[in-house]
């Protein structure tokens, strides 16, 4: 399915059942909607599920000079306006749960609630580039994949460089934590997103214009990267997170790096549902 705003026709899918309040998911920086994939099967059995490939991802058209929230952003508010009947709950990883602090900011008649994955949210601030481990990979990634790209190297090329990067959680390469169907993913990911999106986070102009010690409407549960794993979210940003949202849940989750949803599947689950009961 798709969606269009700005000319940009953005790929989503949607599944499970209408009669219940929608999910959004939304995925972070040079991933797609994909990644979400071992969790929309078990969420979609009560709810209503939808994931869209934000600009420059997955099947999604290529923009460059566009991969900055003053874009995202509104694309995610045309995407709840237009494809669903009543607020949703936003579920964001990294640049995703940015993306959903932001939309419930700006358009809180639009979001029910928030269920943030490691959420950088204050990492656009001067200062914060000194302390975040996520840069050079970023830089990297901007070089590796685009060379990759412009000799058209083969699906396969790709799932070897997930099978030769090591998991940020210790636990072998990023490819073990992924499995075989999620490394084939990424990999599709990585062969067609555009490289230029990784631009914006070395630079920092992807994460400018964010407003992260405004409060919010609606309920919130932060999940927390193990803080010996390098979080985005740390334990520094949840002080500064509470004093504008005591109500907050904010989770830690042991021995998950930034990329809690791959590596402990079976335990994001068990927050996102919790906290959609609660709601």
């Amino acid at each position: 399915m798709q969606f269009g705003r700005e000319g940009i026709e953005i790929a989503y899918d949607d599944s499970g059942d209408a009669g219940h309040g929608p999910v959004v998911l939304l995925h972070g920086l040079g991933s797609a909607r994909s990644t979400w994939d071992p969790i929309v099967p078990t969420l979609a059995g009560r709810r209503r599920v939808l994931a869209f490939d934000q600009r420059g991802h997955g099947e999604s058209p290529h923009a460059s000079g566009t991969y900055s929230l003053k874009h995202y952003v509104p694309d995610a508010i045309a995407f709840c306006e237009s494809v669903t009947d009543q607020p949703v709950v936003l579920v964001g990883h990294s640049l995703g749960g940015v993306v959903a602090v932001s939309v419930a900011q700006r358009r809180p008649d639009l979001v029910r609630g928030l269920l943030l994955e490691d959420p950088p949210l204050y990492r656009g601030e001067p200062g914060e580039a000194d302390n975040n481990p996520f840069l050079a990979v970023f830089a990297m990634l901007h070089q590796l994949v685009g060379d990759m790209q412009s000799r058209h190297a083969p699906i396969d090329e790709y799932e070897t460089l997930l099978r030769s990067a090591p998991s940020p959680n210790g636990a072998g390469s990023f490819a073990d934590v992924l499995g075989e169907d999620g490394t084939r993913a990424r990999a599709r990911g990585l062969a067609s997103l555009d490289p230029d999106v990784f631009l914006a986070a070395v630079d920092g102009s992807g994460l400018a214009g964010t407003t992260p010690d405004a409060a919010l409407a609606c309920p919130v549960r932060v999940l927390r990267a193990d803080p010996t794993l390098g979080p985005a979210f740390t334990a520094e940003h949840e002080a500064r997170f509470r004093t504008k949202n005591p109500n907050a849940d904010v989770v830690v989750i042991h021995g998950a790096s930034h990329f809690i949803h791959d590596e402990q599947p079976g335990h994001f689950l068990l927050e996102l549902r919790g906290f959609l009961d609660t709601l």
